[in-house]
Protein backbone atom coordinates (compact mmCIF):
# COMPACT_ATOMS: atom_id res chain seq x y z
CA UNK A 1 0.00 0.00 0.00
CA UNK A 2 1.32 3.75 -0.89
CA UNK A 3 1.19 4.98 2.37
CA UNK A 4 3.85 5.86 5.04
CA UNK A 5 4.27 3.23 7.28
CA UNK A 6 5.65 3.48 11.40
CA UNK A 7 8.57 2.80 12.36
CA UNK A 8 10.42 3.52 8.56
CA UNK A 9 11.41 7.18 9.81
CA UNK A 10 8.26 9.15 9.91
CA UNK A 11 6.27 10.99 12.58
CA UNK A 12 2.79 10.00 12.91
CA UNK A 13 -0.27 11.51 14.13
CA UNK A 14 -3.59 10.78 15.01
CA UNK A 15 -5.24 11.64 12.15
CA UNK A 16 -2.38 9.85 9.77
CA UNK A 17 -3.30 6.56 11.93
CA UNK A 18 -6.97 6.68 11.27
CA UNK A 19 -6.74 7.48 7.71
CA UNK A 20 -4.26 4.28 7.09
CA UNK A 21 -6.26 2.42 9.49
CA UNK A 22 -9.59 3.12 7.43
CA UNK A 23 -7.39 2.35 3.73
CA UNK A 24 -6.43 -1.12 5.54
CA UNK A 25 -9.95 -1.62 6.21
CA UNK A 26 -11.39 -0.59 3.05
CA UNK A 27 -8.52 -2.86 1.06
CA UNK A 28 -9.23 -5.71 3.17
CA UNK A 29 -12.90 -6.02 2.81
CA UNK A 30 -12.51 -5.38 -0.87
CA UNK A 31 -10.09 -8.13 -1.00
CA UNK A 32 -12.19 -10.70 1.52
CA UNK A 33 -15.41 -9.93 -1.01
CA UNK A 34 -13.11 -10.48 -4.18
CA UNK A 35 -11.80 -14.05 -2.90
CA UNK A 36 -15.63 -14.96 -1.66
CA UNK A 37 -16.03 -18.14 -3.88
CA UNK A 38 -16.53 -21.88 -3.20
CA UNK A 39 -17.22 -21.38 0.34
CA UNK A 40 -17.35 -24.68 2.64
CA UNK A 41 -20.43 -25.17 5.11
CA UNK A 42 -22.04 -22.60 6.58
CA UNK A 43 -19.50 -20.58 7.78
CA UNK A 44 -18.07 -19.99 4.48
CA UNK A 45 -14.39 -21.08 4.22
CA UNK A 46 -12.99 -19.96 0.85
CA UNK A 47 -10.48 -22.04 -0.39
CA UNK A 48 -8.77 -18.30 -2.07
CA UNK A 49 -8.15 -15.86 1.38
CA UNK A 50 -5.42 -13.52 0.40
CA UNK A 51 -6.68 -11.13 3.59
CA UNK A 52 -4.52 -12.28 5.85
CA UNK A 53 -1.55 -11.52 3.03
CA UNK A 54 -2.48 -8.30 3.67
CA UNK A 55 -2.66 -8.36 7.40
CA UNK A 56 1.27 -9.57 7.94
CA UNK A 57 2.64 -7.54 5.98
CA UNK A 58 0.14 -4.30 7.33
CA UNK A 59 1.79 -5.58 10.60
CA UNK A 60 5.59 -6.17 9.22
CA UNK A 61 5.53 -2.37 8.15
CA UNK A 62 3.39 -0.62 9.97
CA UNK A 63 4.18 -2.78 13.62
CA UNK A 64 2.15 -4.91 15.95
CA UNK A 65 0.34 -2.03 17.23
CA UNK A 66 -1.95 -2.42 14.57
CA UNK A 67 -3.24 -5.72 15.58
CA UNK A 68 -6.37 -4.53 17.09
CA UNK A 69 -6.93 -2.86 13.55
CA UNK A 70 -6.44 -5.90 11.83
CA UNK A 71 -9.08 -7.38 13.97
CA UNK A 72 -11.57 -5.14 13.55
CA UNK A 73 -11.15 -5.35 9.41
CA UNK A 74 -11.81 -9.26 10.16
CA UNK A 75 -15.09 -8.90 12.45
CA UNK A 76 -16.28 -6.10 9.65
CA UNK A 77 -15.69 -9.33 6.77
CA UNK A 78 -17.71 -11.62 8.91
CA UNK A 79 -20.26 -9.59 9.59
CA UNK A 80 -20.32 -7.56 6.38
CA UNK A 81 -19.98 -10.50 3.86
CA UNK A 82 -20.46 -13.12 5.64
CA UNK A 83 -22.92 -11.91 7.84
CA UNK A 84 -21.99 -13.74 10.86
CA UNK A 85 -23.44 -16.99 10.27
CA UNK A 86 -22.54 -18.09 14.26
CA UNK A 87 -23.67 -14.29 15.54
CA UNK A 88 -21.71 -11.99 17.40
CA UNK A 89 -19.98 -13.71 19.94
CA UNK A 90 -18.90 -16.33 17.70
CA UNK A 91 -17.01 -13.82 14.97
CA UNK A 92 -15.65 -12.12 18.19
CA UNK A 93 -14.00 -15.25 19.00
CA UNK A 94 -13.14 -16.38 15.53
CA UNK A 95 -12.07 -12.84 14.67
CA UNK A 96 -9.44 -12.80 17.66
CA UNK A 97 -7.93 -16.14 16.81
CA UNK A 98 -7.33 -14.99 13.50
CA UNK A 99 -6.13 -11.62 14.38
CA UNK A 100 -3.64 -13.19 17.46
CA UNK A 101 -2.67 -15.81 14.13
CA UNK A 102 -1.42 -12.76 11.73
CA UNK A 103 0.01 -11.09 14.99
CA UNK A 104 1.99 -14.25 15.81
CA UNK A 105 3.12 -15.11 12.32
CA UNK A 106 4.40 -11.46 12.41
CA UNK A 107 5.80 -11.26 15.91
CA UNK A 108 7.88 -14.76 14.61
CA UNK A 109 9.29 -12.97 11.48
CA UNK A 110 10.43 -9.88 13.08
CA UNK A 111 11.77 -10.85 16.52
CA UNK A 112 13.03 -14.39 15.60
CA UNK A 113 14.31 -13.88 12.06
CA UNK A 114 14.51 -9.82 12.10
CA UNK A 115 12.26 -10.08 8.95
CA UNK A 116 12.13 -6.37 7.31
CA UNK A 117 9.08 -6.88 4.80
CA UNK A 118 11.70 -7.04 2.12
CA UNK A 119 12.16 -10.33 0.23
CA UNK A 120 16.01 -10.02 -0.75
CA UNK A 121 17.55 -12.93 -0.65
CA UNK A 122 16.21 -17.06 -0.80
CA UNK A 123 16.68 -17.40 2.64
CA UNK A 124 14.26 -14.75 3.60
CA UNK A 125 12.07 -16.29 1.58
CA UNK A 126 12.09 -19.79 2.80
CA UNK A 127 11.96 -18.15 6.76
CA UNK A 128 8.72 -16.51 5.39
CA UNK A 129 7.18 -19.60 3.70
CA UNK A 130 7.96 -21.77 7.13
CA UNK A 131 7.00 -19.04 9.13
CA UNK A 132 3.68 -18.08 7.47
CA UNK A 133 2.54 -21.66 6.55
CA UNK A 134 2.98 -22.87 9.97
CA UNK A 135 1.40 -20.07 11.36
CA UNK A 136 -1.75 -20.63 8.93
CA UNK A 137 -1.77 -24.44 9.72
CA UNK A 138 -1.72 -23.37 13.72
CA UNK A 139 -4.46 -20.98 13.07
CA UNK A 140 -6.25 -23.22 10.73
CA UNK A 141 -6.66 -25.64 13.35
CA UNK A 142 -7.75 -23.07 16.32
CA UNK A 143 -10.37 -22.00 13.83
CA UNK A 144 -11.97 -25.17 12.57
CA UNK A 145 -11.63 -26.51 16.24
CA UNK A 146 -13.95 -23.47 17.51
CA UNK A 147 -16.77 -23.99 14.48
CA UNK A 148 -16.81 -27.85 15.06
CA UNK A 149 -17.71 -27.42 18.52
CA UNK A 150 -20.24 -24.68 18.23
CA UNK A 151 -21.98 -27.33 15.26
CA UNK A 152 -21.31 -25.12 12.56
CA UNK A 153 -18.86 -27.34 10.19
CA UNK A 154 -21.77 -29.48 8.85
CA UNK A 155 -19.67 -30.49 5.29
CA UNK A 156 -16.46 -32.71 5.34
CA UNK A 157 -14.48 -34.17 7.94
CA UNK A 158 -12.08 -31.92 10.67
CA UNK A 159 -9.16 -33.07 8.77
CA UNK A 160 -10.46 -31.85 5.64
CA UNK A 161 -12.08 -28.83 6.64
CA UNK A 162 -8.35 -28.13 8.56
CA UNK A 163 -6.37 -28.55 5.23
CA UNK A 164 -8.67 -26.74 2.97
CA UNK A 165 -8.66 -23.44 5.61
CA UNK A 166 -4.62 -24.31 5.51
CA UNK A 167 -4.41 -24.60 1.87
CA UNK A 168 -6.47 -21.66 1.42
CA UNK A 169 -4.89 -19.55 3.60
CA UNK A 170 -1.46 -20.42 2.96
CA UNK A 171 -2.03 -19.69 -1.52
CA UNK A 172 -3.46 -16.25 -0.41
CA UNK A 173 -0.44 -15.19 1.67
CA UNK A 174 1.89 -16.63 -0.69
CA UNK A 175 0.42 -14.91 -3.69
CA UNK A 176 -0.54 -11.62 -1.83
CA UNK A 177 2.46 -10.93 0.42
CA UNK A 178 4.98 -10.56 -1.92
CA UNK A 179 3.93 -8.74 -4.46
CA UNK A 180 2.26 -6.18 -1.23
CA UNK A 181 5.88 -5.61 -0.25
CA UNK A 182 7.32 -5.07 -3.55
CA UNK A 183 4.79 -2.32 -3.78
CA UNK A 184 5.50 -0.66 -0.77
CA UNK A 185 8.69 -0.33 -1.16
CA UNK A 186 9.91 2.97 -3.26
CA UNK A 187 13.10 0.94 -5.05
CA UNK A 188 10.43 -2.31 -5.48
CA UNK A 189 7.87 -0.22 -6.78
CA UNK A 190 10.50 1.12 -9.95
CA UNK A 191 11.26 -2.02 -10.77
CA UNK A 192 7.83 -3.22 -10.79
CA UNK A 193 7.06 0.17 -12.89
CA UNK A 194 10.48 -0.59 -15.32
CA UNK A 195 9.19 -4.05 -15.48
CA UNK A 196 5.62 -3.86 -16.73
CA UNK A 197 6.60 -0.55 -19.10
CA UNK A 198 8.81 -3.23 -21.31
CA UNK A 199 7.32 -4.25 -24.32
CA UNK A 200 8.45 -7.60 -23.88
CA UNK A 201 6.56 -7.95 -20.46
CA UNK A 202 3.29 -7.13 -22.16
CA UNK A 203 4.10 -9.79 -24.34
CA UNK A 204 4.65 -12.20 -21.62
CA UNK A 205 1.60 -11.29 -19.57
CA UNK A 206 -0.46 -11.57 -22.85
CA UNK A 207 0.76 -15.49 -23.15
CA UNK A 208 0.19 -15.68 -19.54
CA UNK A 209 -3.37 -14.77 -20.03
CA UNK A 210 -4.03 -16.71 -23.25
CA UNK A 211 -2.82 -19.69 -21.56
CA UNK A 212 -5.26 -19.47 -18.53
CA UNK A 213 -8.10 -18.24 -20.95
CA UNK A 214 -7.34 -21.86 -22.27
CA UNK A 215 -6.64 -23.84 -19.59
CA UNK A 216 -10.04 -23.22 -18.43
CA UNK A 217 -11.59 -22.92 -21.94
CA UNK A 218 -10.81 -26.38 -22.87
CA UNK A 219 -13.36 -28.63 -21.77
CA UNK A 220 -10.74 -30.67 -19.31
CA UNK A 221 -9.99 -30.31 -16.27
CA UNK A 222 -8.16 -27.43 -15.36
CA UNK A 223 -5.41 -28.94 -13.25
CA UNK A 224 -4.61 -31.43 -16.48
CA UNK A 225 -3.13 -28.92 -18.44
CA UNK A 226 -2.05 -26.31 -15.47
CA UNK A 227 1.77 -27.17 -16.30
CA UNK A 228 1.72 -24.86 -18.91
CA UNK A 229 1.62 -21.35 -16.68
CA UNK A 230 5.31 -22.63 -15.53
CA UNK A 231 6.57 -21.45 -18.81
CA UNK A 232 5.40 -17.90 -18.88
CA UNK A 233 6.33 -17.78 -15.82
CA UNK A 234 9.70 -18.84 -15.83
CA UNK A 235 9.67 -16.47 -18.59
CA UNK A 236 8.75 -13.58 -16.32
CA UNK A 237 10.66 -14.39 -13.20
CA UNK A 238 14.30 -14.63 -15.60
CA UNK A 239 14.12 -11.65 -17.29
CA UNK A 240 12.55 -9.40 -14.54
CA UNK A 241 13.08 -11.16 -10.94
CA UNK A 242 10.75 -10.50 -8.05
CA UNK A 243 8.67 -7.86 -9.38
CA UNK A 244 7.96 -9.89 -12.62
CA UNK A 245 7.20 -13.05 -10.45
CA UNK A 246 5.13 -11.44 -8.00
CA UNK A 247 3.20 -9.67 -11.00
CA UNK A 248 2.71 -13.19 -12.69
CA UNK A 249 1.48 -14.81 -9.93
CA UNK A 250 -0.82 -12.17 -9.19
CA UNK A 251 -2.24 -12.20 -12.50
CA UNK A 252 -2.23 -16.73 -11.96
CA UNK A 253 -4.20 -16.44 -8.80
CA UNK A 254 -6.74 -13.94 -10.49
CA UNK A 255 -7.10 -15.96 -13.49
CA UNK A 256 -7.94 -18.95 -11.38
CA UNK A 257 -10.28 -17.19 -9.23
CA UNK A 258 -12.21 -15.74 -12.26
CA UNK A 259 -11.46 -18.86 -14.22
CA UNK A 260 -13.27 -21.44 -11.65
CA UNK A 261 -16.51 -19.14 -11.66
CA UNK A 262 -17.20 -19.84 -15.25
CA UNK A 263 -18.10 -23.77 -14.33
CA UNK A 264 -18.81 -25.31 -11.41
CA UNK A 265 -15.62 -27.43 -9.99
CA UNK A 266 -15.47 -30.63 -7.90
CA UNK A 267 -14.32 -29.99 -4.48
CA UNK A 268 -10.81 -31.77 -5.40
CA UNK A 269 -10.47 -29.89 -8.81
CA UNK A 270 -10.39 -26.49 -6.22
CA UNK A 271 -7.86 -28.35 -4.15
CA UNK A 272 -5.50 -29.28 -6.83
CA UNK A 273 -5.87 -26.32 -8.43
CA UNK A 274 -4.78 -24.89 -4.54
CA UNK A 275 -2.16 -26.94 -4.80
CA UNK A 276 -0.58 -26.12 -8.05
CA UNK A 277 -0.59 -22.34 -7.42
CA UNK A 278 0.85 -23.14 -4.36
CA UNK A 279 3.62 -24.99 -6.62
CA UNK A 280 3.64 -22.19 -9.11
CA UNK A 281 3.87 -19.35 -6.99
CA UNK A 282 6.87 -20.63 -5.01
CA UNK A 283 8.70 -21.18 -8.56
CA UNK A 284 8.23 -17.83 -9.36
CA UNK A 285 9.29 -16.07 -6.19
CA UNK A 286 12.34 -18.71 -5.58
CA UNK A 287 13.39 -18.06 -9.30
CA UNK A 288 12.59 -13.94 -9.35
CA UNK A 289 14.71 -13.81 -5.82
CA UNK A 290 17.61 -15.67 -7.47
CA UNK A 291 17.66 -13.70 -10.69
CA UNK A 292 17.69 -10.38 -8.27
CA UNK A 293 20.48 -11.89 -5.95
CA UNK A 294 22.63 -12.67 -9.58
CA UNK A 295 22.10 -8.93 -10.67
CA UNK A 296 23.10 -7.49 -7.74
CA UNK A 297 26.17 -10.01 -7.10
CA UNK A 298 27.01 -9.13 -11.42
CA UNK A 299 26.49 -5.68 -10.31
CA UNK A 300 28.80 -5.49 -7.35
CA UNK A 301 31.91 -7.27 -9.30
CA UNK A 302 31.87 -4.81 -11.74
CA UNK A 303 32.28 -2.22 -9.31
CA UNK A 304 34.97 -4.20 -7.65
CA UNK A 305 36.77 -4.73 -10.99
CA UNK A 306 36.50 -0.79 -11.56
CA UNK A 307 38.12 -0.22 -8.75
CA UNK A 308 40.72 -3.31 -8.74
CA UNK A 309 41.07 -2.08 -12.65
CA UNK A 310 41.82 1.61 -11.03
CA UNK A 311 43.99 0.49 -8.77
CA UNK A 312 46.08 -1.86 -10.92
CA UNK A 313 45.90 0.99 -13.71
CA UNK A 314 47.72 3.55 -11.25
CA UNK A 315 50.04 0.97 -10.03
CA UNK A 316 50.89 0.52 -13.89
CA UNK A 317 51.13 3.86 -14.69
CA UNK A 318 53.53 4.96 -11.64
CA UNK A 319 55.80 2.41 -12.65
CA UNK A 320 55.92 3.17 -16.04
CA UNK A 321 56.32 7.14 -15.73
CA UNK A 322 58.76 7.27 -13.30
CA UNK A 323 61.39 6.47 -15.71
CA UNK A 324 60.71 9.80 -18.05
CA UNK A 325 59.70 11.42 -15.00
CA UNK A 326 63.31 11.06 -13.69
CA UNK A 327 64.86 11.63 -16.88
CA UNK A 328 62.70 14.65 -17.00
CA UNK A 329 64.15 15.82 -13.35
CA UNK A 330 67.91 15.14 -14.20
CA UNK A 331 67.47 17.13 -17.47
CA UNK A 332 66.28 19.36 -15.53
CA UNK A 333 69.03 19.72 -12.79
CA UNK A 334 71.51 19.80 -16.37
CA UNK A 335 69.31 22.80 -16.72
CA UNK A 336 69.52 24.49 -13.69
CA UNK A 337 73.45 23.79 -13.76
CA UNK A 338 73.94 25.61 -17.28
CA UNK A 339 71.98 28.93 -15.68
CA UNK A 340 73.74 29.21 -12.68
CA UNK A 341 77.57 28.77 -14.63
CA UNK A 342 76.28 32.61 -16.18
CA UNK A 343 76.65 33.70 -19.38
CA UNK A 344 80.18 32.73 -19.70
CA UNK A 345 79.49 28.75 -19.55
CA UNK A 346 76.12 29.07 -20.90
CA UNK A 347 75.66 27.34 -24.62
CA UNK A 348 71.79 28.10 -25.77
CA UNK A 349 72.56 25.00 -28.11
CA UNK A 350 72.97 22.65 -25.09
CA UNK A 351 70.29 24.03 -23.20
CA UNK A 352 67.95 24.16 -26.25
CA UNK A 353 69.04 20.26 -26.57
CA UNK A 354 68.17 19.81 -23.00
CA UNK A 355 64.64 21.16 -22.81
CA UNK A 356 63.95 19.15 -26.14
CA UNK A 357 64.91 16.13 -24.14
CA UNK A 358 62.60 16.90 -21.43
CA UNK A 359 59.95 17.84 -23.69
CA UNK A 360 60.47 14.11 -25.67
CA UNK A 361 60.57 12.57 -22.06
CA UNK A 362 57.20 14.60 -21.11
CA UNK A 363 55.02 13.42 -24.59
CA UNK A 364 56.30 9.85 -22.97
CA UNK A 365 55.10 10.20 -20.09
CA UNK A 366 51.59 11.67 -21.56
CA UNK A 367 51.62 8.45 -24.12
CA UNK A 368 52.37 6.32 -21.39
CA UNK A 369 49.01 7.11 -19.24
CA UNK A 370 46.90 7.73 -22.16
CA UNK A 371 47.46 4.08 -23.57
CA UNK A 372 47.42 2.27 -20.52
CA UNK A 373 43.91 4.78 -19.97
CA UNK A 374 42.57 3.33 -23.26
CA UNK A 375 43.78 -0.33 -22.55
CA UNK A 376 41.26 -0.24 -18.68
CA UNK A 377 38.68 1.96 -20.31
CA UNK A 378 38.08 0.86 -23.98
CA UNK A 379 40.76 -2.46 -24.03
CA UNK A 380 41.92 -0.76 -26.82
CA UNK A 381 45.61 -1.19 -28.07
CA UNK A 382 48.05 0.56 -30.27
CA UNK A 383 49.98 -1.68 -32.70
CA UNK A 384 53.83 -0.91 -33.65
CA UNK A 385 57.23 -2.86 -34.61
CA UNK A 386 58.70 -3.23 -31.49
CA UNK A 387 61.95 -4.91 -30.77
CA UNK A 388 62.61 -7.72 -28.13
CA UNK A 389 65.46 -6.06 -27.09
CA UNK A 390 63.40 -3.29 -25.31
CA UNK A 391 60.94 -5.19 -23.83
CA UNK A 392 63.50 -7.29 -22.27
CA UNK A 393 65.67 -4.66 -21.40
CA UNK A 394 62.44 -3.16 -19.18
CA UNK A 395 62.18 -6.34 -17.75
CA UNK A 396 65.69 -6.94 -16.97
CA UNK A 397 65.20 -3.46 -14.93
CA UNK A 398 62.21 -4.45 -13.10
CA UNK A 399 63.66 -8.24 -12.15
CA UNK A 400 66.89 -6.92 -10.94
CA UNK A 401 65.18 -4.03 -8.74
CA UNK A 402 62.35 -6.25 -7.32
CA UNK A 403 65.18 -9.06 -6.98
CA UNK A 404 67.25 -6.68 -4.80
CA UNK A 405 64.57 -5.58 -2.38
CA UNK A 406 63.41 -9.17 -1.54
CA UNK A 407 66.82 -10.94 -1.88
CA UNK A 408 65.86 -12.71 -5.28
CA UNK A 409 68.32 -13.58 -7.76
CA UNK A 410 67.02 -12.67 -10.75
CA UNK A 411 68.31 -13.81 -14.04
CA UNK A 412 67.77 -13.22 -17.70
CA UNK A 413 68.43 -15.12 -20.79
CA UNK A 414 67.75 -14.53 -24.68
CA UNK A 415 69.14 -14.40 -27.65
CA UNK A 416 66.34 -12.53 -29.72
CA UNK A 417 66.59 -9.16 -28.86
CA UNK A 418 66.76 -7.84 -32.57
CA UNK A 419 63.97 -10.10 -33.18
CA UNK A 420 60.82 -7.36 -33.59
CA UNK A 421 56.97 -7.88 -32.86
CA UNK A 422 53.95 -6.06 -33.53
CA UNK A 423 52.45 -4.62 -30.44
CA UNK A 424 51.80 -1.90 -27.92
CA UNK A 425 54.73 -2.21 -25.85
CA UNK A 426 53.51 -0.30 -22.91
CA UNK A 427 50.67 -2.98 -22.20
CA UNK A 428 52.94 -5.85 -23.22
CA UNK A 429 55.75 -4.27 -20.60
CA UNK A 430 52.71 -4.22 -18.39
CA UNK A 431 52.80 -8.02 -18.95
CA UNK A 432 56.00 -8.78 -17.70
CA UNK A 433 55.95 -6.77 -15.44
CA UNK A 434 53.07 -8.49 -13.58
CA UNK A 435 54.34 -11.74 -14.00
CA UNK A 436 57.46 -10.83 -12.76
CA UNK A 437 56.51 -9.18 -9.53
CA UNK A 438 54.18 -12.15 -9.33
CA UNK A 439 57.33 -14.42 -9.86
CA UNK A 440 59.42 -12.75 -6.92
CA UNK A 441 56.80 -12.57 -4.12
CA UNK A 442 55.97 -16.45 -5.30
CA UNK A 443 59.74 -17.29 -4.10
CA UNK A 444 59.65 -14.57 -0.99
CA UNK A 445 58.97 -17.13 2.15
CA UNK A 446 62.28 -19.37 0.60
CA UNK A 447 65.80 -19.86 1.93
CA UNK A 448 67.91 -17.34 0.69
CA UNK A 449 69.76 -19.61 -1.49
CA UNK A 450 66.88 -20.75 -3.08
CA UNK A 451 64.91 -17.36 -4.12
CA UNK A 452 65.27 -17.18 -8.12
CA UNK A 453 63.70 -15.96 -11.25
CA UNK A 454 64.26 -16.35 -14.58
CA UNK A 455 63.32 -15.02 -17.74
CA UNK A 456 63.76 -16.77 -21.17
CA UNK A 457 62.79 -16.69 -24.70
CA UNK A 458 62.47 -18.91 -27.71
CA UNK A 459 61.07 -18.77 -30.98
CA UNK A 460 58.25 -21.13 -31.62
CA UNK A 461 56.85 -22.44 -35.43
CA UNK A 462 54.75 -21.03 -37.17
CA UNK A 463 56.55 -17.43 -36.48
CA UNK A 464 55.87 -16.68 -32.54
CA UNK A 465 58.01 -16.16 -29.35
CA UNK A 466 57.67 -17.01 -25.99
CA UNK A 467 58.45 -15.04 -22.85
CA UNK A 468 59.01 -17.95 -20.06
CA UNK A 469 59.00 -16.02 -16.42
CA UNK A 470 59.88 -19.17 -14.24
CA UNK A 471 60.65 -19.30 -10.67
CA UNK A 472 61.92 -21.84 -8.07
CA UNK A 473 58.42 -21.48 -5.83
CA UNK A 474 56.25 -24.48 -5.23
CA UNK A 475 54.02 -24.05 -8.34
CA UNK A 476 50.14 -24.21 -8.48
CA UNK A 477 47.46 -26.35 -7.43
CA UNK A 478 45.08 -27.91 -10.04
CA UNK A 479 42.59 -26.32 -8.20
CA UNK A 480 44.78 -22.26 -8.34
CA UNK A 481 45.77 -23.27 -11.93
CA UNK A 482 42.16 -24.09 -12.86
CA UNK A 483 40.84 -20.51 -11.38
CA UNK A 484 43.72 -18.95 -11.97
CA UNK A 485 42.61 -16.04 -14.86
CA UNK A 486 39.17 -15.84 -13.36
CA UNK A 487 38.34 -12.11 -12.30
CA UNK A 488 38.90 -11.85 -8.05
CA UNK A 489 40.58 -15.07 -7.70
CA UNK A 490 43.60 -14.47 -6.00
CA UNK A 491 45.82 -16.77 -3.63
CA UNK A 492 47.93 -13.73 -1.90
CA UNK A 493 47.06 -12.08 1.37
CA UNK A 494 46.43 -9.19 -0.01
CA UNK A 495 45.62 -7.96 -3.55
CA UNK A 496 42.68 -8.33 -5.66
CA UNK A 497 44.14 -10.52 -8.03
CA UNK A 498 42.76 -8.64 -11.21
CA UNK A 499 46.16 -8.47 -12.50
CA UNK A 500 46.64 -12.30 -14.22
CA UNK A 501 42.58 -11.56 -15.60
CA UNK A 502 44.16 -8.61 -17.55
CA UNK A 503 47.20 -9.79 -18.18
CA UNK A 504 45.47 -12.52 -20.50
CA UNK A 505 42.81 -10.12 -22.25
CA UNK A 506 46.17 -7.84 -23.60
CA UNK A 507 47.72 -10.91 -24.42
CA UNK A 508 45.16 -12.13 -26.23
CA UNK A 509 43.98 -8.68 -28.09
CA UNK A 510 47.64 -8.81 -29.39
CA UNK A 511 46.52 -12.27 -30.98
CA UNK A 512 48.33 -14.35 -28.27
CA UNK A 513 48.00 -16.09 -25.22
CA UNK A 514 49.23 -16.13 -21.41
CA UNK A 515 48.83 -19.40 -19.68
CA UNK A 516 50.53 -21.67 -16.54
CA UNK A 517 52.75 -23.94 -17.70
CA UNK A 518 51.83 -27.62 -15.52
CA UNK A 519 55.49 -27.76 -13.65
CA UNK A 520 56.77 -28.70 -10.33
CA UNK A 521 57.63 -24.60 -10.12
CA UNK A 522 55.74 -21.60 -10.96
CA UNK A 523 56.08 -20.90 -14.88
CA UNK A 524 54.04 -18.56 -17.01
CA UNK A 525 54.51 -18.48 -21.11
CA UNK A 526 53.18 -15.19 -22.85
CA UNK A 527 53.53 -16.19 -26.88
CA UNK A 528 52.84 -13.49 -28.97
CA UNK A 529 53.21 -13.17 -32.85
CA UNK A 530 56.12 -11.91 -34.23
CA UNK A 531 55.86 -8.71 -37.02
CA UNK A 532 57.96 -8.18 -40.19
CA UNK A 533 61.86 -8.12 -39.64
CA UNK A 534 62.58 -11.46 -38.56
CA UNK A 535 64.82 -12.91 -41.00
Amino acid sequence: MLVDFPGMGTRRSMATDARDAILFCVCYLALDWASFSYPLGPFNITPWNPPPGLSIVWMLLGGLRYAPVVFTAILLGDVLIRHAPGGMQLSILTSLVLAAGCTGIVAMLKLRFNFNGHLRETRQLWNFVLVTAGGAAIVGLAYVTILWFSGFLVVGSFTDAVFRYWLGDTVGVLVTAPLLMVAASPEGRRQLIHSLAKPETALQFITLAGLIFFIFHKGNPPHQYFYLLFLPLIWIASRNGLSGAVAASGVVQLGVVLGSQIGALQVIAVVQLQALVTALTLTGLALGIIVDERERAVDDLKRTLRLAAASEMAGAIAHEINQPLAAMHNYGNACQIMLRQGKDGLSFSQLETTVDKMLVESKRAAEVVRRLRDLFRRGSIHLEPVKVGILLKRADDIGKALGEASGVRFALDSKDGERTILGDPVQIGLVLRNLIANAVEAVAELPSGEKAVTVTTHIMRGGRIVFRVADTGTGLSPQARQRLFEPISTSKVSGMGIGLSICRTIAEAHGGLLYAADTPHGEFNLVLPMGGGNE
